[in-house]
Parts: structure tokens; C-alpha cells; sequence
């Protein structure tokens, strides 16, 4: 009995936790390129943003800059993710490029946050073209 109700329980931790799943493959931002901080709140969600890992015969990748509402907030290399906590409400995301060799022209997206509905996005950057962000979840 006793195994069946901490394992009801577990469960029911797990499924409220409110933060997305990452992917096995993707790395968090390491805390030296965390430039601000986003508290959680009373109303908010969570909203994630990730780069697919770079092709191996290009090598390390561009640097990515996050802004979140104007604030230069994350440096997001090729396979790493960020989680941060957003109030309710609308939003802007801009990502460009950082130092390094690629280039990309600076891209925003509004987002509107609802409370304890997590978003994702994936940062997409073609060859030259405008760096966009794709919301997957």
C-alpha cells in the first residue's frame, strides 16, 4: 500500500512540475551567458528556446543573442537550450547574431504568455537569411 501511494504521488509531483521536458541531446545555457533573470511569479509560464546542434563539418557554430523584451538576456550556442519563467501577458523574443563568423539579420517574434501554458521555440538561422524562432510546443 505504502509503495502505491508514493508512487501515486511521484506522479502527480512530476506532471505538476510546470517545466518542459528537455531534450537528452540539448545542453542548458551555462551561467556565464546569463546576462538577466526571470523570477517565477504569481501567473506566468514557462517558455523555452533551443538551437539544434551544428553539423560536425561546420564546426563549433555562431554564438546566438536572446533578447527578452529588449533585454539582451542569453548567449545560445549550437545545441543548448534556455528555460526561463515569463508573466502573463505579451511578450518579445528577438534573437541575432552574436560574435563569430556567421551571419544573419536580427529577428523578433511577439508572444503572448498565458498562465501555466509553457511554450517552446527552436531558433532557425538559413544560410544569410533572417534568423527566425518557430514555436514547436
Amino acid at each position: 500500500m505504502r509503495k502505491i501511494i508514493l508512487s501515486a504521488l511521484l506522479l502527480s509531483l512530476s506532471a505538476c512540475a510546470g517545466v518542459p521536458l528537455q531534450n537528452a541531446s540539448s545542453t542548458p545555457v551555462p551561467p556565464d551567458r546569463v546576462y538577466a533573470s526571470y523570477p517565477k511569479f504569481f501567473t506566468g509560464a514557462y517558455v523555452t528556446v533551443r538551437r539544434d546542434p551544428a553539423p560536425k563539418e561546420i564546426g563549433i557554430g555562431c554564438e546566438n543573442e536572446l533578447y527578452i523584451d529588449n533585454i539582451r538576456s542569453y548567449t545560445i550556442m549550437p545545441g543548448e537550450y534556455v528555460t526561463f519563467f515569463l508573466t502573463d501577458g505579451k511578450h518579445v523574443l528577438k534573437v541575432d547574431t552574436g560574435r563569430g563568423s556567421c551571419q544573419g539579420r536580427p529577428s523578433s517574434e511577439e508572444i503572448n504568455v498565458s498562465n501555466g501554458i509553457s511554450q517552446e521555440y527552436k531558433i532557425f538561422s538559413p544560410l544569410g537569411d533572417t534568423l527566425r524562432l518557430f514555436r514547436i510546443m
